[in-house]
C-alpha cells in the first residue's frame, strides 16, 4: 500500500493533513499517538471507508477508489475497535461471512474449501470450541477474537486493525499479536494497526509511525522511534526509556509525580548488622542494585543485602539460594553474596559531598558494598562497579581481591553533575577502605 498527501476528515473538518506512507509485504506497521491525533481517521482513509479530500491511496499498484467492493474485500480486511452484532448468528456463521467476497452464484453456498478456511481461522484465533454458540453470548474479548477470525477467513493481503487488543486479557493479547506477527512473517501478510500501548507496539511492530494533531512523522524502526525525547514531544508527558532484557526494542514507563516532601537519606551505618556468619542490611525503601554475584545479578530492586558465610558448600550459589530460602528471605527482593571465611572483620566509612553520601563497606575476601544516598542512572552502576574493581586492584594488585562487588542507590535525590561527584567519592572511598582492610586482615 502507498498513500500520498492524504488529507481528510468528517464534514467540513480536516482531521488528517498531508500524510504519506508505504506498507510493504510482510510488514507490521504500528500507528501511535495521543487521543484525538487522528489515528482512527487515518485508518478510515486508508481503507476507503472515509473518502479523502486530497491525496491518493494505492493498493497493489491500483488506486483504492478503482476497486469494486467485492474485489477490495478479497485483498483487504479490517478489524475495527468494536463491532455491533444486530443479529444472533453463531460464531461459525459470523466467521463464515469472511468468505462472502469469494462466493459466486445466486445462493452463494460455501464450498469445502471455504469450510476448511473458516475452520482454520477459528482454530488460529481460539474460538473453534464454541463454534455453535451465539456470538451475543460471548464476552467482549471472545467477540473480538471471532471478528479477527472473520477477517482472517478473507485471506487478505493486508489487514487493518484498530486497537486490536481492546477487551482482551493479557494471555489473549499475546496470542492475537503472536498470530498476526507469525502471519506477516510466514505468509507475507501486511498489517497496519492503531495502538495505545507503546510497549506492545514496540515489541511486535517492524515500523512505528507517530501522529499528533492530524500530522504524521516518518516511519521508523522501534529502536529509533521509541525514545524519551520523541515520546515526550508526542504525548507531552514525562517518561523514562528502559532496556528490554531479551529484545533491542526499548520499553517506556511513565513517571509519576514526585513526592512534594523530600525523602530522607537511609542511615546505612545504623542499619548494618554483622556477626561471624553474616553481614545484613535491610531497608523499607527498595534500593536500586547491581551485583557481580549471580544472586541479584543485573540491575534490580532489593530491600535486603546480605553476605553469608557458607564454609562447606561445593556449590556456593546453590547453597546460598537454599540457605536464604530456608531462612525466609524473599529472593526477588534480596541481593546476596557468599564467602567461606568468617565475616566479623570488616571496614566501613561514609563519604559525603553536599547532599550526596556514599557508604562503603569492605568485607572478607575484599568484597565491597557501595551504598549511595542519591540518584544514579542505570548505566552508572556498571561504571561504578568497574571503578571500584579498578581501585581495589590498584591497592592489592592483580588477584589480591576476589570478592564480589555490590552497588546500591536509594534513587531519592537527583541533582546536576551527580555522576562525576559520585565517581570521585567511590574511587576515593574504595581505595581508602580497601587499604585499611588490607592492614586489618593481615
Amino acid at each position: 500500500m502507498k498513500a500520498e498527501g492524504l488529507s481528510g476528515g468528517y464534514g467540513d473538518s480536516r482531521l488528517i493533513n498531508n500524510v504519506s506512507l508505504t506498507v510493504e509485504k510482510g510488514e507490521f506497521l504500528g500507528i501511535l499517538g495521543p487521543n484525538g491525533s487522528g489515528k482512527t481517521t487515518l485508518l478510515h482513509l486508508l481503507t476507503g471507508t472515509l473518502p479523502a479530500k486530497e491525496g491518493s491511496v494505492y493498493l497493489a499498484g491500483k488506486l483504492l477508489a478503482d476497486y469494486k467492493p467485492k474485489e477490495l474485500a478479497q485483498i483487504m480486511a479490517v478489524l475495527p475497535q468494536k463491532t455491533d452484532q444486530a443479529f444472533t448468528f453463531t460464531v461459525e456463521e459470523t466467521v463464515a461471512f469472511g468468505r462472502y467476497p469469494f462466493q459466486t452464484g445466486l445462493f452463494r453456498q460455501q464450498t469445502e474449501k471455504d469450510e476448511a478456511i473458516v475452520q482454520e481461522a477459528m482454530e488460529q484465533t481460539g474460538v473453534a470450541d464454541f463454534a455453535q454458540k451465539p456470538i451475543r453470548e460471548l464476552s467482549g474479548g471472545e467477540q473480538q477474537r471471532v471478528y479477527l477470525a472473520q477477517a482472517l477467513a478473507q485471506q487478505p493481503r493486508i489487514l487493518f486493525l484498530d486497537e486490536p487488543t481492546n477487551f482482551l486479557d493479557l494471555a489473549y493479547q499475546k496470542d492475537l499479536l503472536d498470530l498476526i506477527k507469525r502471519l506477516t512473517r510466514e505468509s507475507g501478510l501486511a498489517a497496519v494497526s492503531v495502538f495505545h500501548d507503546l510497549n506492545t507496539a514496540s515489541l511486535y511492530c517492524d515500523e512505528l509511525m507517530f501522529m499528533k494533531n492530524g500530522t504524521a512523522g516518518p516511519k521508523q524502526k522501534p529502536e529509533y522511534a521509541v525514545t524519551e525525547q520523541s515520546i515526550k514531544a508526542v504525548y507531552d508527558t514525562d517518561v523514562t526509556a528502559l532496556v528490554h532484557q531479551s529484545s533491542p526494542k526499548p520499553m517506556i514507563v511513565i513517571q509519576p509525580e514526585k513526592d512534594s516532601v523530600k525523602r530522607q537519606s537511609i542511615p546505612f551505618e545504623a542499619l548494618l548488622q554483622a556477626g561471624r556468619d553474616d553481614i545484613l542490611l535491610q531497608t523499607e525503601i527498595p534500593l536500586r542494585t547491581l551485583s557481580s554475584t549471580p544472586i541479584g545479578a543485573g540491575v534490580s530492586w532489593s530491600r535486603t543485602l546480605i553476605h553469608k558465610r557458607l564454609p562447606d558448600q561445593p556449590d556456593p550459589i546453590e547453597g546460598l539460594t537454599a540457605c536464604l530460602s530456608e531462612s525466609g528471605f524473599q529472593l526477588q527482593e534480596t541481593c546476596a553474596m557468599a564467602s567461606s571465611e568468617r565475616l566479623d572483620r570488616f571496614v566501613y566509612r561514609t563519604y559525603e559531598d553536599g547532599e550526596l553520601s556514599v557508604f562503603i563497606c569492605v568485607q572478607t575476601g575484599f568484597s565491597i558494598w557501595i551504598l549511595i544516598n542519591g540518584y544514579a542512572a542505570d548505566q552508572f552502576f556498571i561504571k561504578a562497579l568497574m571503578a571500584a574493581e579498578a581501585e581495589r586492584t590498584k591497592v592489592l594488585g592483580d588477584g589480591g581481591g576476589t570478592g564480589d562487588i555490590l552497588i546500591a542507590a536509594t534513587q531519592t535525590q537527583q541533582s546536576e553533575n551527580i555522576e562525576h561527584r559520585l565517581n570521585q567519592l567511590i574511587k576515593k572511598g574504595t581505595a581508602e577502605c580497601v587499604k585499611e582492610a588490607a592492614e586489618l586482615f593481615e
